[in-house]
């Protein structure tokens, strides 16, 4: 007889991704209710409500299920790993995960521009860009420490990388819809926002596996989406920047998987 449990974890690591996701979403609960009770979405970059502090969860709750599975000693190799380069990766790599997101968005104002409609409206100075740097690091390191560092390689192992990137990406993108709602993001913001975060999850889950399993390249893509987004005219209050930038991420995504291949989205020659 199969013990109770065993389903959720996955026989290489004994790491529970149903628990992770389970926990996660009961933890988020008093973030979301705090952000539907105060309103500060005027003071926070992007307009971004206090539900946005729910970000301090998932390295919170991969720690807590890694000490339950591993010990302490497996906590420290979770924060080891995720601020670790990984192995001797080519440099490419890590150009790659800097200059992706901002040049999705930059072709996102372009297109735009093009049809006559350039993107306008309010965005964080460029003066700003040192404190946000540092604070959507931060908040980056801590999000993927779950995301990358813990859900990763058990949905991997179970679903292959394609399949790694679509549930994290979706997993992802839902976990932030209380926040969206509460920001007063439209409907087709939110559509195109959710198309990108699992598009771009997919292009995380390829830069992850060509760097031998770098958890910081996974941060450095999170942090630049937050940095580029805090910087586009416009683009908390706009649906056609978000819409726009989902469709070219969905096709980056798609023309990676073509070009590697589903199961492992990595190259069989060096980048």
């Amino acid at each position: 007889m199969t013990r109770a449990g065993a389903i959720t974890r996955t026989p290489a690591t004994g790491r529970s991704p149903l628990a992770f996701v389970t926990l996660l979403t009961v933890l988020s609960v008093p973030f979301w209710l705090a952000g539907a009770v105060f309103d500060r979405t005027g003071s926070l970059p992007m307009g971004m409500p206090v539900a946005a502090f729910q970000f301090v969860l998932p390295a919170a709750v991969a720690a807590f299920l890694v000490f339950r599975e591993e010990g302490g000693g497996g906590v420290r190799r979770l924060m080891k790993r995720t601020v670790s380069g990984g192995g001797a990766a080519r440099r490419t790599w890590w150009v790659i995960a800097v200059l992706l997101v901002p040049a999705l968005l930059l072709m996102t104002y372009g297109l735009m521009a093009l049809a006559g409609e350039p993107p306008s409206g309010p965005h964080s100075p460029l003066a700003s860009i040192p404190l946000l740097l540092i604070l959507y690091f931060f908040a980056a390191l801590a999000e993927e420490a779950g995301w990358t560092g813990y859900l990763l390689r058990p949905v991997r192992e179970r679903y292959g990388a394609l399949g790694a990137g679509l549930v994290i990406g979706l997993i992802w993108a839902a976990w932030h819809l209380v926040a969206y709602v509460q920001a007063g993001r439209s409907v087709p913001w939110i559509v195109g926002q959710v198309l990108a975060s699992v598009a771009v999850r997919v292009l995380m889950v390829w830069l992850v596996a060509n760097t031998g399993g770098a958890v910081l390249i996974a941060v450095v893509v999170h942090t630049t989406i937050n940095l580029a987004q805090s910087l586009f005219p416009g683009y908390p209050e706009q649906a056609a920047p978000a819409l726009v930038y989902g469709l070219l991420a969905a096709l980056t995504a798609a023309a990676v998987v073509l070009g590697v291949g589903p199961r492992t989205l990595t190259r069989t020659k060096p980048l």
